[in-house]
C-alpha cells in the first residue's frame, strides 16, 4: 500500500508551493535551525527542503565558510526556493536539487559526500515516507562522525482529520499519502532514530500554532510540553468534516461515488473512537522534534 511516494509528494506540494510560506511552517523551520545549534563553516544537507524555509536560515548560521545543499522532489517548491536565491546574489554557498529524499545514493552531487555532513535536516516531511526507518538509516550514512540529524513527526492527536483519513484508508486498502501511524508515540520516533544507529537521541515536544506576543523557541517548547489544545470538536462534527474534505487532493479518492458512503461510515466510526467520555474530540497542538548524533 506504499504507492508512489515521490509522485504523491509532487502532487501534494506543487499545488501548495505559491502559498506554502503563508503558514506556521516559517517559524517552525527557524526553530528547527535554532535547535540544531549550527556553527560557522559547517556542512548541511536539508532534505525535503521545499521553499527553503530551513535552508536559508541554515545558510545564515553556517556563514560564507559553510555550505548547504537542499533536496526536494517538488519542482513547484524548488522554484520558490530558487526565486529566493535569485534575490540574494551574494549567497553562493547553497544549491538546490530535485530528487527523491529516499534515494540519495543516485543523486550525483552526493556520491562523493557520504560521511561529510555536520547536520542533516528534514522538516515537516518524515511522515510522508512509507518506510521512515530505512530513510533515516540511509540519511545517517551521509553524516560525519559526531554529525547530527534533526527531523520531526506530528503528535498522533494533532491534525485529527488527516490521521482519521489515514486510518480509514488503511481499512479500505486506499492509499493516503502520509504515514503518521508509523509514529503513534514518541517512543516510536525514538526507536526509528536509534534504528538508524544514532546515539544520544533527544525528542522534544514543540507547538505549531502561533502564540500571541512571542516567537521565542523556549515558549513554543514549553507550549508543546503542556500539550496545548489545538482545536475541539464533537462526535457529530464527523459528518460535516467528511463532506467538506473527502474530495481533496490528499484524501486518496475516498470521496469518489463508488466508495464514498463506505468511507464516510468508517470515518464517523474512527472519529467516535477518539472522543473522550464527554463526547469531545480534542486535537493537540504538538510536533515532536528529534535529534540524534552519529557515533
Amino acid at each position: 500500500m506504499a504507492h508512489n511516494q515521490s509522485a504523491d509528494a509532487q502532487r501534494l506540494y506543487d499545488g501548495r508551493s505559491a502559498t506554502y510560506d503563508d503558514s506556521w511552517h516559517v517559524r517552525f523551520a527557524r526553530h528547527m535551525v535554532e535547535i540544531a545549534s549550527l556553527q560557522p563553516g559547517q556542512k548541511v544537507l536539508d532534505l525535503a527542503c521545499g521553499t527553503g524555509l530551513v535552508t536559508f536560515p541554515a545558510v545564515d548560521a553556517v556563514g560564507s565558510s559553510g555550505t548547504v545543499i537542499g533536496v526536494d522532489i517538488s519542482s513547484g517548491m524548488l522554484a520558490q526556493a530558487e526565486k529566493k536565491l535569485e534575490s540574494q546574489p551574494s549567497v553562493r554557498n547553497v544549491a538546490f536539487y530535485q530528487h527523491s529524499i529516499t534515494d540519495l545514493d543516485t543523486l550525483e552531487v552526493l556520491k562523493q559526500r557520504k560521511g561529510t555532513f555536520d547536520l542533516i535536516t528534514c522538516a515537516s516531511a518524515l511522515v510522508l515516507l512509507p518506510e521512515p526507518r530505512e530513510a533515516i538509516k540511509e540519511w545517517t550514512s551521509y553524516l560525519k562522525p559526531g554529525g547530527k540529524l534533526i527531523t520531526d513527526v506530528t503528535h498522533v492527536q494533532s491534525q485529527l482529520t488527516g490521521i482519521t483519513y489515514e486510518r480509514v484508508g488503511r481499512k479500505l486498502g486506499v492509499n493516503i499519502p502520509w504515514y503518521r501511524l508509523n509514529f503513534e508515540t514518541p517512543e516510536d520516533f525514538r526507536d526509528a532514530l536509534a534504528y538508524a544507529g544514532l546515539k544520544d537521541v533527544v525528542v522534544k515536544p514543540i507547538a505549531q500554532l502561533a502564540i500571541e506576543g512571542t516567537n521565542d523557541l523556549k515558549d513554543y517548547l514549553a507550549a508543546g510540553a503542556r500539550s496545548r489544545l489545538e482545536k475541539e470538536y464533537s462526535i457529530e462534527d464527523a459528518d460535516k468534516i467528511f463532506e467538506a474534505t473527502a474530495d481533496g487532493v490528499a484524501e486518496g479518492g475516498l470521496g469518489k461515488a463508488e466508495i464514498r458512503e463506505q468511507a464516510k461510515k468508517l470515518f464517523k466510526e474512527v472519529w467516535a473512537k477518539i472522543a473522550d467520555a464527554d463526547g469531545r474530540v480534542r486535537g493537540i497542538d504538538c510536533v515532536y522534534v528529534g535529534v540524534g548524533t552519529k557515533p
